[in-house]
């Protein structure tokens, strides 16, 4: 192109910017950037955005990607609101949740409409945690000053109020979405699965998997996972393995998760053989052994030891 002496656009160099950040070519984003002035192109905040980003995802200090968002407003690039939720959701998978929170007030300040994506990055961090109540005061400020509410937030706040015990709360939740126009996806149906497990409230789970099919919304392998664990902590290895039987015969893929949770429940209650053999079944089936795995087996053997000693006294 340069050879038949026509010059790179904007369009052509932000094309350029976003191949080499979505392969990792980080030096080549940079160089190209450094040669931007002299095809004439000024920087966009489409520019700015996609390197912050890569930035982000390349594991470079979370500073590094700051000093390019302080870079864009030195060079009277206005950020967006994508900038925002790109430095918001960066900054709180590096568990830096205070920075991000001054950012959201940043964007707020603004005058940028609430971002659903950046309220969705920080509530599940401070969920992850154990700020439930942060999280909370945030879902709300949220609904305060959103008009058009994601299902996704209500998923993720879902998902928390189900990890701290708070059931109640988390199908009021549920309901209330419902009420307000949203129709709950795969994530919100896992979210309230979960708490309705966490609770022993397993029935009541396998009903609402049930409704979850009837309503139009199709289950994944997680759903189904999440069931067959509550089996298999609560109703012991039959009514777990009666599941996994039935998983086989459905249209999922079953993954590592779906074995080791069998494996972990006929190991703890010493059924040596069968998870050995299940074991076996699991790496036929090309799912490469875990810690998970090796532990379950491990813990079967112990309990078979262990009623060795006792028998012998």
């Amino acid at each position: 192109m340069l050879k038949d002496g026509c010059r790179p656009d904007i369009v052509v160099i932000n094309s350029l910017i976003n191949i080499f950040c979505k392969s990792g070519r980080l030096d080549n984003v940079l160089k190209i950037f450094e040669e931007m002035c002299s095809y004439k192109c000024t920087p966009t905040a489409i520019t700015y955005n996609m390197i912050i980003k890569a930035l982000f995802e390349s594991n470079a200090p979370p500073s590094e990607a700051y000093s390019w968002f302080e870079k864009m407003k030195a060079n009277k690039v206005p950020p967006s609101s994508f900038t925002y939720s790109i430095l918001i959701d960066g900054f709180c998978k590096r568990n830096r949740v205070e920075k991000a929170l001054l950012l959201l007030e940043e964007m707020d300040e603004k005058g940028f409409p609430p971002c659903s994506f950046a309220y969705c990055s920080l509530i599940d961090t401070l969920g992850k945690a154990k700020r439930y109540e942060a999280a909370s005061e945030l879902f709300q400020e949220y609904k305060e000053n959103c008009g058009d509410a994601s299902s996704r937030v209500y998923s993720v706040m879902i998902k928390h109020f189900g990890k701290c015990g708070k059931f109640n709360e988390a199908l009021d939740l549920f309901n209330e979405m419902k009420r307000v126009g949203l129709s709950p996806d795969v994530y919100t149906y896992n979210a309230l699965l979960s708490a309705m497990v966490r609770v022993n409230m397993i029935e009541e789970a396998q009903s609402l998997l049930q409704t979850m099919e009837e309503s139009g919304c199709k289950s994944n392998i997680h759903s189904h996972n999440i069931i067959l664990n509550g089996l298999a902590k609560t109703g012991g290895p039959k009514r777990a393995m009666e599941m996994f039987t039935k998983m086989k015969t459905m249209k999922l893929k079953l993954d590592s998760v779906s074995y080791n949770i069998v494996l972990g429940c006929l190991s703890r209650n010493g059924m040596l053989e069968e998870a050995a053999k299940l074991m076996k079944e699991m790496g036929s089936n090309g799912f490469e052994y875990d810690l998970i795995t090796y532990s379950s087996i491990l813990e079967a053997v112990g309990k078979i030891n262990e009623g060795e000693r006792t028998t012998s006294f």
